[in-house]
C-alpha cells in the first residue's frame, strides 16, 4: 500500500516541481527583458535640445605674437534670432603671467557697461550691461558686431589662450546673455583663441 502511494506521489511531486521551475524561469525572462528594455529606452537630455542663442567668437591680426609687442584681439557677437536682453555679462578668461592686458573698448551701440575692467583678482576681463531700455536692448539676428576689443602685449613666450569664461570653482565670472522675456540666461557658443609667443 506505502509503495503504491509513493509510487503516485513521486512523478506527482516531480510535475508539480519542474511546473513551478517552468513558472519561474518564464517569470525572469520576462524581468530580464523588462530591464533590458527600459535600459535601452531614449531618453531627451538636456544636452540634447540644447540650443544656442549667440555664438561668440575671437579674432586677432596675428595668432602669433611677438614679446613686447602689441596686439588687437575682439570678441564678436552673433545673435542666431532677434533677442531683447535684460543683461549682459562677458568674462574673458587669460593668462596674466604670459600676457598684459589694456586698451578695452566696448560696443558703442549698447551704451556704456556697467563694468569693463581687467580683474585684479581673477584672471579675466569683465564687461557688464545692465540694460535699462523698457523693452530690453535688442539683438538682431545673424547680425555680427564686435562685443569687446582690447590690447595683448605678451611678456613671456610659450603658447597661451584666450576663451569665454562660463564660471570658476567658486561660481563666479560667469558669461550670460538674459532674456527680457523670460528672465532666463540663453544659451551660446564660443571658440577659443591660441597664440604663439615668440621672442
Amino acid at each position: 500500500m506505502n509503495n503504491k502511494i509513493i509510487q503516485i506521489l513521486v512523478p506527482a511531486v516531480a510535475v508539480i516541481v519542474i511546473f513551478e521551475s517552468i513558472i519561474l524561469v518564464t517569470n525572469l525572462e520576462k524581468n530580464a527583458n523588462t530591464a533590458v528594455v527600459s535600459e535601452v529606452t531614449p531618453t531627451t537630455t538636456e544636452a540634447e535640445t540644447k540650443v544656442n542663442s549667440f555664438d561668440l567668437s575671437f579674432s586677432t591680426d596675428s595668432k602669433e605674437m611677438k614679446i613686447g609687442k602689441k596686439y588687437e584681439v575682439s570678441v564678436k557677437l552673433t545673435a542666431k534670432e532677434n533677442y531683447n536682453l535684460n543683461a549682459l555679462d562677458l568674462y574673458v578668461k587669460y593668462n596674466p603671467n604670459a600676457v598684459t592686458v589694456s586698451g578695452l573698448t566696448s560696443l558703442k551701440s549698447l551704451g556704456t557697461p556697467n563694468l569693463l575692467k581687467v580683474s585684479d583678482k581673477k584672471d579675466v576681463i569683465a564687461v557688464n550691461y545692465l540694460f535699462g531700455e523698457v523693452n530690453g536692448m535688442v539683438f538682431t539676428k545673424d547680425k555680427e558686431e564686435i562685443l569687446l576689443t582690447f590690447m595683448v602685449t605678451p611678456k613671456t613666450d610659450g603658447s597661451s589662450s584666450f576663451e569665454i569664461s562660463t564660471g570658476d570653482s567658486e561660481g563666479d565670472s560667469v558669461t550670460m546673455f538674459v532674456d527680457k522675456s523670460t528672465s532666463k540666461s540663453l544659451n551660446f557658443s564660443s571658440n577659443k583663441l591660441e597664440v604663439q609667443i615668440i621672442k
